[in-house]
């Protein structure tokens, strides 16, 4: 994982907005970065183009069969002179752990 100043030096540090959650966003959000759902969320982050960072995933709802998840990125185009923000959008399955883009 790069360093906070590598990235703010490549024009891809995003601040992580885990602070302006809900308790109960917050904790789902807890369980996908580092909890019981981390391993699913790894895994299909590392099969997104995109490569986002786990460690940003955010819970953005929780219905009666999934989780909405967003992971905000940097990302680059080579027709474009700098990075643009992009936003990888998913909904993972707690029951089976399955992940797919929404």
């Amino acid at each position: 994982m790069s360093s906070e100043l590598a990235k703010k030096a490549a024009g891809t540090y995003i601040a992580d907005s885990y602070d302006k959650l809900s308790t109960v966003l917050a904790w789902v959000t807890l369980q996908c970065r580092t909890g019981a759902l981390a391993e699913a969320v790894s895994t299909f982050c590392k099969g997104q183009p995109e490569r986002p960072d786990q460690t940003l995933v955010l819970v953005e709802g929780v219905t009666a069969d999934c989780i909405h998840c967003r992971i905000p990125c940097r990302c680059y185009d080579h027709e474009a002179s700098s990075t643009f923000d992009s936003d990888v959008r998913f909904k993972l399955n707690p029951q089976t752990g399955e992940c797919c883009r929404s």
